[in-house]
């Protein structure tokens, strides 16, 4: 019995320390539920240039000491969000915005250092290109490829590139698409950060859609552009959002596509911005002064708008920090990201074009691996890819594998055919509208070859055919057919003289040598049929056609950084010309006498032009321009220097620009000119040009240099660039002309 008593006794006990036990722990559990942090999750809104705006908002939080605990956005408020989640401190963000050519990164423009030497010389740039499709023309689904933007991201996300989680990044994160086909939007928290983040920003039309996850997406904006709902969802207790909206605009106030987009953007994610709105525990709206979405030069005084708001909302930042401290005491921890700057690649792997494309790709990155690669020398590859005209849609990734990191690079071919349209005006040549086709395989047997068909429809017309062929690396050769109907006017003091009505049918066969982007060494040979009339002045021109013929040898070279507005560079044109014709020559053995029959001239022309930056805002630019007639043949008026006017788009390259004289005001045999301009670049895309041209020519070479023939010529434009090519208005004098002439240029030249 005393045992049993006793062993009752031990039981009894151990129940009751058991059952304190259990109470011990049931009260740290409710202690601890009592002690648990509320979450923070921030929402970033869209609205493209905007949303530079939530940089100094997110700094504020940060100074606060508020923990984010969660962030995600759409649009820009997936870039800006991202970068916070990889762990870019908010300062280092704003170095980077501070840091960027916008005009480069959201109209895709590429310098002109990185295209092909021939499409240097060409200087074009069309209005809309067309790819052509089993025979169809087709409409691009956006206005620019976007791979600076596709660059810029790729770089950006490399410290998260062995995250494909976005839960496990420092600060959680996910972003907000339009899925196009089921026209709904798609979240994204996990794949590859960048191409997330790129499909969460395609502005509908501007930027080419993202395929991603067997979907075709575009800027989350317009199904869910404040995404509060979804921050709800993922748990989070208290939401800071910032609302870059605008007020619905007045349907009088819409007069340009920018604003209907923006309405259109605003009124399809209308429903889910209103409950946004009133679910934000701290809602702000910067007060942004009627900057929109495109307006990515005004990033100054959007970061300052933003600076502003932030400065307001701060003491409630700074008291939610204090509460939640209250709560449970935390220390906010980020890791100071910086962006990477070269990358170890073991292996390079090209997706999304066929096998022989892959070859080609993958050997301008190199040949040796494993090897470390610069950023900048990643993306001079890649902008060389899209300048070549044979490859788009390019991006880049990292992938960690156990053999090391592997560059994958992804690109898709260019339709073999295409078709493109420009416009241009200009006081000299008219208006005119080009239209271009171009297949990059002729008759889809001849690999490596072009076949490109220009027609000028404009008051002064021309029709050209173009087929160039590759042979090995850097050999060329090929055969220009060109047509061409120009009337050319010859004046004294701004009275017109002569009016010369040219039409020339010309077949060049040629061979180059091209060894990199900068340089070309081209030999030819041209016959020349040309029907030539005077309508004014008695130049012995009967209005017959004439067959000429020369041999001649080019070279080319171009390093300038931009076809209108070059800071930097050089660029050296030399031309030499054998031209046989029927003619006269004096009989130098004979003084006195002539002989009749087939004569030649030997003709030569050098340009030289080097532009010097002064600044970051202008450059000065000296043009040296020289040519002379070698030969006692009198040559034959069409071949002689026609020197005057503004335009840049020689029809033929014997016609040479000169501020102060009008178009082809002076046709002579021997030219020497110095020409000096300052371009400053004064307020975003405007700037300003003061020129000087002055130098000698003549019909004679005794008398090339005689003090009569000296003419100086001065002039100022006034110029904006714009998507077309710059718009240019000029005011000119020069010493042989009276009066003030005026000049205006709308567009790329052709």
């Amino acid at each position: 019995m005393k045992r049993l008593s006793l062993t009752i006794k031990i039981v009894v006990l151990m129940m009751f320390i058991g059952l304190l036990s259990f109470n011990n722990l049931m009260a740290q559990s409710v202690k601890d539920k009592a002690a648990k942090r509320p979450k923070v999750g921030v929402v970033l809104c869209g609205g493209g240039a905007k949303g530079f705006a939530e940089i100094p908002i997110l700094k504020a939080i940060d100074k606060a000491g508020v923990p984010v605990d969660y962030i995600a956005g759409t649009s820009i408020g997936s870039i800006i969000g991202s970068l916070y989640a990889v762990g870019y401190d908010p300062d280092v963000i704003e170095k980077m915005v501070r840091e960027q050519d916008w005009n480069q990164i959201i109209y895709d423009k590429i310098p002109t250092v990185y295209l092909p030497v021939e499409k240097k010389i060409e200087t074009r740039q069309y209005l809309a290109s067309f790819p052509i499709t089993n025979g169809k023309i087709k409409v691009k689904s956006s206005m620019v490829d976007g791979v600076y933007v596709n660059m810029l991201l790729s770089k950006l996300m490399l410290p998260a590139d062995k995250i494909h989680d976005y839960r496990k990044l420092p600060v959680p994160f996910f972003c907000i698409a339009t899925d196009v086909e089921n026209a709904c939007q798609y979240e994204m928290d996990k794949g590859n950060l960048s191409r997330s983040v790129r499909a969460s920003m395609s502005i509908p039309f501007l930027f080419r859609p993202v395929s991603l996850d067997g979907k075709l997406l575009i800027d989350g904006g317009m199904v869910n552009n404040f995404p509060v709902r979804n921050m709800k969802e993922h748990g989070a207790d208290i939401i800071i959002g910032i609302d870059l909206e605008d007020a619905s605009i007045p349907a009088s106030q819409i007069d340009n596509s920018l604003e209907l987009l923006m309405s259109l953007m605003n009124l399809s994610s209308l429903e889910e911005s209103m409950y946004a709105r009133s679910h934000c525990n701290i809602y702000i709206k910067p007060d942004l002064h009627g900057r929109n979405m495109l307006s990515f030069n005004d990033f100054d005084s959007i970061i300052q708008f933003g600076r502003d708001a932030a400065d307001k909302y701060y003491p409630q930042f700074k008291r939610l920090a204090d509460s939640l401290q209250s709560i449970k005491p935390y220390k906010v921890k980020r890791p100071h990201v910086q962006p990477v700057d070269s990358i170890l690649i073991d292996k390079i792997e090209v997706e999304g074009v066929s096998d022989n494309h892959k070859d080609a790709v993958a050997k301008e990155f190199g040949k040796e691996f494993p090897k470390k690669m610069s950023i900048k020398d990643i993306e001079d590859v890649i902008i060389k890819l899209r300048a070549s005209g044979y490859y788009e849609n390019l991006w880049y990734k990292i992938d960690e594998t156990k053999k090391g990191k592997i560059f994958k690079i992804h690109c898709q071919e260019i339709a073999d055919m295409s078709a493109a349209v420009a416009i241009h005006y200009d006081n000299n040549y008219g208006i005119g509208a080009l239209v271009n086709f171009t297949t990059t395989r002729v008759f889809n047997m001849i690999n490596r070859s072009t076949l490109s068909i220009d027609l000028n429809i404009a008051e002064n017309p021309y029709l050209k055919v173009k087929f160039n062929k590759h042979h090995r690396q850097v050999f060329r050769f090929g055969a220009d057919l060109s047509i061409y109907s120009l009337t050319l006017g010859q004046y004294t003091d701004r009275k017109i003289t002569n009016s010369y009505s040219i039409q020339d049918n010309k077949l060049d066969l040629y061979a180059q040598l091209i060894p990199n982007l900068k340089n070309q060494l081209r030999i030819g040979a041209v016959a020349d049929l040309v029907h030539m009339r005077d309508f004014i002045g008695n130049n012995g021109l009967e209005g017959n056609y004439n067959l000429y013929s020369y041999l001649y040898l080019n070279y080319y070279y171009e390093n300038l950084d931009a076809p209108s507005f070059a800071r930097r560079g050089w660029r050296i044109n030399m031309t030499g010309k054998m031209v046989f014709f029927n003619g006269i020559a004096e009989d130098v053995t004979m003084s006195g006498l002539s002989n009749e029959g087939v004569q030649s001239s030997f003709i030569t022309h050098i340009d030289l032009l080097k532009s010097i930056p002064i600044g970051k805002k202008s450059a000065l630019k000296f043009e040296l321009e020289g040519g002379m007639k070698i030969g006692t043949a009198e040559t034959p008026l069409f071949y002689q220097f026609f020197v005057g006017g503004q335009s840049q788009m020689k029809y033929f390259d014997n016609i040479l620009a000169f501020t102060g004289l009008d178009f082809t005001d002076r046709v002579v045999d021997h030219i020497a000119i110095n020409k000096i301009a300052w371009q400053w670049n004064f307020y975003k895309s405007l700037y300003s040009t003061v020129h000087i041209d002055y130098g000698y020519m003549s019909d004679t070479y005794d008398s090339w240099f005689n003090s009569n023939n000296f003419i100086i010529g001065y002039g100022l434009s006034l110029g904006v660039d714009t998507m077309i090519g710059p718009f240019e208005i000029s005011v000119m004098g020069s010493n042989i002309n009276t009066g003030v002439m005026g000049f205006i240029n709308v567009g790329y030249w052709f």
